[in-house]
Parts: structure tokens; C-alpha cells; sequence
């Protein structure tokens, strides 16, 4: 049995009570799971497969995906789920997440800064206006750390216009995504 650490960003319902899930992991980045009987009632790990739930997943290594066998929960993040508009922050880094990365390609700065990233969300008393602009600093260091902003390879300080501009059109031009139109 082998154990990761991760948030887990999607869940998928496959067959009659399975799910699949995808977490991006502290070692090896983007990964996808098989929870056998997950959604059924009296499952062991439905609680703990619940969305943007930070965990120690254990799983033994199967022919297509790994099986999920156990969890440890590490954060709920239960301010997020409690809060529409983080509750929107986070499905938005979520989905950005699962189209910026391949599956596999671990990178302790982008774990770091997805960590901190749904920790600050957690934890944070800002307003709409700074989680916002919060979301688009962490959206550049994202796009960044994968090598898709070449005008900024040492993060160089810029104002916060130039920065949502700067990212925006990144994510247009790469993913076809208007974060302005998302958050």
C-alpha cells in the first residue's frame, strides 16, 4: 500500500457506486484515483473524498488507476464550503488546475502554492475585492512556475493592473478561459 498527500480537486461518479477522482498531489503532481463503492451509503471513504478536502490518500497500484483504499483528512477547509464566493475561487483554481497540468509532473513550488493558496482562502477575513485579487496573483505564480509567462521568469514585482491584464490574456490565449468572466 502507498500513501500521497493532496487536495482533491474533482470528483467523477463512475459505474454504479464508484468514483473517480483527481488530486494534485505533493509528489507527483496531478493524479486520478478509483474509490471502489465510494458513493454508496454506508462507504468508509465517503467523507473523506469530499471536494478541496486536503488528505493522506492510501491506495495500492492497479492496472488503469490506482484504488483508493483509506484516507487521513488534513484540512476540510470547511470556510470554503460555508462560503459561496470562496466556494467559487476555488472551483475556478480547480478547474485551471486540471487544465494547466499533465498528469504525473510533480513541482513542490506549484504544491506549495496551491497549499497556500486554498489555506489564505480558508483562512483569510479579506473582502470580495482582495480575495479577487488574491486569486488573479496566485492564477500569474501558477502560470509562472509552468513556463507560460516569459516576461516574468523571476517574478518580478509589477502593479496589480498590469498583473490581471498580464494574466488574463494568458489564460485567454492559452485555455481559452476569461478569469474576469469566471470570478
Amino acid at each position: 500500500m502507498k500513501s500521497v498527500e493532496g487536495i482533491i480537486l474533482k470528483k467523477t461518479s463512475r459505474r454504479e457506486a464508484d468514483l473517480a477522482i483527481k488530486l494534485y498531489t505533493k509528489e507527483h503532481g496531478l493524479m486520478e484515483f478509483t474509490a471502489k463503492g465510494a458513493r454508496k451509503q454506508e462507504a468508509k471513504l465517503k467523507p473523506g473524498l469530499d471536494i478541496f478536502n486536503h488528505i493522506d490518500l492510501f491506495y495500492v497500484p492497479a492496472k488503469h488507476l490506482p484504488i483508493a483504499t483509506d484516507f487521513k483528512i488534513k484540512n476540510d477547509f470547511k470556510n470554503i464550503k460555508n462560503n459561496l464566493f470562496r466556494l467559487k475561487l476555488a472551483y475556478f483554481a480547480s478547474g485551471a488546475l486540471l487544465k494547466i497540468f499533465e498528469p504525473g509532473l510533480g513541482e513542490p513550488r506549484v504544491w506549495q502554492k496551491i497549499l497556500d493558496f486554498f489555506t489564505g482562502l480558508e483562512n483569510s477575513p479579506s473582502n470580495k475585492e482582495e480575495l479577487v485579487e488574491t486569486t488573479y496573483f496566485w492564477c500569474h505564480d501558477i502560470l509562472v512556475l509552468n513556463g507560460l509567462d516569459p516576461n516574468s521568469p523571476d517574478f518580478k514585482p509589477i502593479n496589480a493592473a498590469q498583473l490581471k491584464k498580464n494574466t488574463e490574456e494568458l489564460f485567454l490565449h492559452h485555455f481559452g478561459i476569461s478569469i474576469s468572466k469566471l470570478i
